[in-house]
């Protein structure tokens, strides 16, 4: 393979969105890197992505906080990449603008709506691809974008976390970890209720009393502490806003698999080479989950109505709502029942 000048094979790649969002950039970067560019990631966000992108993946990493310190940077580096990708989520006149002082060109994920600039080379939004292959796509034409092979997501050392000290699990029986809130806690139309998971739980610890189920979670999730807790079942360990990424991270890579739902918890054991179960509501899991990319590995529940998937942002079903913040009652996740979750759970991790 003839590769480009040093100068040409500078990549920046922008990630402006949270964990799950961000891990869904692995396939791209992966490409990169095959193809020996030199890739820097620019983490524009609150969150601390960056911790799980390493030296065999990204280059470079650079952490941005705020419109001011972007186009600092942006103009440090005035002109020092080929190509600057940016995918649907990195909007605004100050990410265009640091782009353009920073690079060459801009490959940018655009709706017909949005094709103007001579400087952008505009990727359109292709229906039929995940979020993953949309990603891709800002590399390769259409067909070529397409994601075939679960390996394209997992990280490139993915058990790295098995050699990390782990502080929370020290009787050495096997784990699950579950997140019982998506989106922050932000996101209700992606939330299965909270006494459903309640019920779930307490079967699983008293039916499978030689495995712990550690429940995770962000700062956004303390208020089901108590609720968790209250059930005094030895094998359930409540970490909800205990842990940074990292350790959650090293959580997952010492897991058996991980129980939940559409989150960047999920996403993280995947790129972990984990088994998930994944209790999908308003959002697609054509665009999101793993299930019809590997299925045996990858079990994806979601109800049989009508209205769903609402949450989208390409091609929503709004035969319902318009907004899924606004359904009357995420029947698409309170019709799914906690005793079928329970034989579904038994069933794929083979308990």
């Amino acid at each position: 393979m003839k590769l480009l000048t040093g100068k040409k094979r500078k990549i920046a790649v922008l990630i402006t969105s949270g964990l799950g969002d961000s891990l869904l950039f692995v396939p791209l970067l992966k490409e990169l890197k095959r193809k020996q560019f030199n890739i820097t990631c620019i983490f524009y966000t609150k969150h601390d992505n960056d911790c799980l992108f390493d030296p065999g993946l990204v280059d470079t990493k650079v952490s941005v906080t705020s419109r001011f310190s972007l186009l600092m940077y942006a103009a440090r580096n005035f002109r020092h990449f080929s190509n600057f990708y940016i995918n649907q989520f990195g909007k605004g006149s100050i990410i265009r603008l640091a782009a353009q002082v920073c690079s060459r060109r801009i490959t940018q994920t655009c709706h017909n709506e949005e094709n103007k600039g001579s400087s952008k080379r505009k990727k359109q939004v292709i229906d039929d691809l995940s979020d993953a292959e949309q990603n891709l796509h800002l590399l390769y034409s259409e067909s070529n974008s397409k994601i075939k092979n679960i390996n394209s997501f997992y990280l490139p050392d993915p058990q790295a976390g098995h050699r990390a000290q782990n502080n929370f699990i020290k009787e050495g029986l096997p784990y699950f970890i579950i997140q019982v809130s998506s989106g922050n806690n932000t996101t209700p139309f992606k939330n299965w209720p909270i006494p459903n998971w309640l019920i779930l739980i307490e079967k699983l610890c008293r039916t499978y009393t030689n495995y712990e189920f550690i429940i995770v979670g962000d700062s956004t999730e303390k208020i089901y502490i108590q609720d968790f807790e209250s059930l005094g079942h030895l094998n359930c360990k409540v970490l909800i806003g205990k842990t940074t990424v990292k350790e959650i991270f090293d959580l997952a890579a010492g897991s058996i698999g991980y129980i939940g739902l559409d989150s960047g918890i999920m996403h993280m054991a995947v790129a972990l080479q984990k088994k998930t179960f994944t209790i999908f509501g308003a959002s697609n899991e054509k665009l999101y989950g793993y299930g019809v990319l590997d299925p045996v590995n990858h079990k994806v529940i979601t109800s049989n109505i009508r209205c769903r998937p609402c949450s989208s942002w390409k091609n929503p079903n709004t035969s319902r709502v318009s907004n899924p913040m606004l359904c009357p009652d995420f029947a698409c996740l309170s019709l799914i029942e906690p005793g079928l979750v329970f034989e579904q759970v038994t069933l794929h991790f083979g308990l």
